[in-house]
């Protein structure tokens, strides 16, 4: 395990005062829908293979005419339900807690022996959907899913890595963490372009944040890709972690951020710039006074090592914009975790809801990528050469 994970000092945002958080109780779950259930059943039987299978997305849902193969929330939720039905000894299901609406944002645990011990395993976190319209992200990691839990514990070369990934790690994946976001977005005949979260704005009659200009790290500090008017699609909040999934995402990051067991790294999934990026986007400072150099060579390294892959452009994340209140900023500032991000590339037609056959092919340049990405969880400064003197 990494000894700099333990050590990691608290930054404050640079210029600000640290943010007070007061985390929001957790609600118990809403009860879900027997038709929901249903669909699992169904869906259990299609999902034995090792191999990745998809699932017909216009069983369930509302999308829009001509977009039925995008995953709905009902149809992500029945995924998780058929893949722990499957294969109960690796996978289980969980939520980070509820969206505005009251939505479960749920996710799979995906390890070796899930029910028991999770000894000193190093733990990643695939997230995805945190803006709405981004629906390869959702794509990409239902994807991961079924490609985890369908091969463990199969012959050839890909049974074999991702056995010996779930024997050493643990790994959450959350597909969709703006459900209520996702659902509007295609309520209609016709996509929405839909970004933000549903919540209302406070004497305002503007609905919505940007889930990611609201982490209280760097919040509201350096400008760039983010505002202050609750019309624009890059509203902040009128403070930070004022949104329920923000509030959901950290608190769940930081219950499993201490201890033998904990989060190193972090993979979050957008669109459509076709980029892998890491920290700082706050800044376009190489390595500012809150990151170690050593830190620095390692981000660069995983950023490269996953680009090599799936054949993005890799990049420091303020070299695609800059911008105040991101994610990742605040998973490495607050809490020393190597968070960076894929972004996907556009659809050929339409730039966020890119065709079925382009999915697939997204999906298959990022498998590799993301499987020699979550290699890298007991050790991230190896990938930079850097093992020896940071690594036990």
């Amino acid at each position: 395990m990494c000894s700099r994970l333990d050590t990691k000092p608290q930054h404050e945002a640079p210029g600000r005062e640290p943010c007070g958080l007061a985390i929001r109780a957790k609600i118990s779950s809403v009860i879900r829908r027997a038709a929901v259930h249903a669909l699992g059943l169904v869906l259990i039987l299609s999902l034995w293979a090792t191999v990745p299978v998809s699932v017909n997305a216009s069983t369930v849902g509302h999308e829009p005419a001509g977009f039925s193969y995008f995953h709905s929330y009902a149809q992500n939720e029945a995924l998780i339900d058929s893949l722990v039905a499957a294969h109960p000894t690796i996978a289980k299901k969980f939520s980070i807690g509820q969206s505005y609406e009251g939505r479960e944002i749920w996710g799979i645990e995906l390890t070796s022996n899930v029910n028991g011990s999770l000894g000193n395993k190093p733990e990643v976190y695939i997230n995805g959907l945190i803006h709405a319209r981004e629906r390869a992200a959702n794509e990409l990691a239902l994807y991961m899913m079924q490609v985890l839990a369908n091969n463990y514990g199969h012959g050839g070369k890909l049974g074999h890595r991702v056995t010996s990934i779930l024997n050493s790690t643990v790994v959450w994946i959350v597909p969709m963490v703006n459900p209520d976001g996702a659902e509007y977005d295609f309520s209609g005949s016709t996509p929405k372009l839909w970004r933000k979260n549903r919540q209302p704005i406070p004497n305002s009659k503007q609905i919505g944040i940007d889930l990611n200009r609201q982490f209280p790290y760097t919040w509201n500090c350096c400008g760039g890709k983010t505002s202050k008017k609750p019309s624009s699609e890059y509203y902040e909040g009128w403070a930070a972690a004022v949104a329920p999934e923000v509030q959901d995402y950290m608190q769940f990051v930081q219950d499993h951020s201490a201890g033998q067991s904990r989060i190193t790294e972090i993979l979050s999934l957008h669109s459509a710039a076709r980029e892998v990026l890491w920290p700082y986007a706050y800044t376009k400072v190489a390595v500012p006074s809150d990151m170690t150099q050593d830190d620095h060579a390692t981000f660069v390294a995983i950023g490269k090592g996953i680009a090599q892959r799936n054949g993005y452009r890799a990049l420091q994340g303020s070299g695609l914009y800059v911008v105040s209140g991101d994610m990742d900023d605040w998973a490495y500032g607050t809490l020393g975790i190597f968070a960076e991000t894929i972004e996907l590339p556009r659809g050929s037609q339409n730039r966020y809801y890119p065709t079925q056959a382009e999915i697939n092919t997204f999906d298959s340049q990022n498998r590799g990528a993301v499987l020699w990405w979550m290699e890298q969880a007991a050790c991230p400064y190896a990938a930079a050469g850097l093992g020896a003197g940071h690594c036990t």
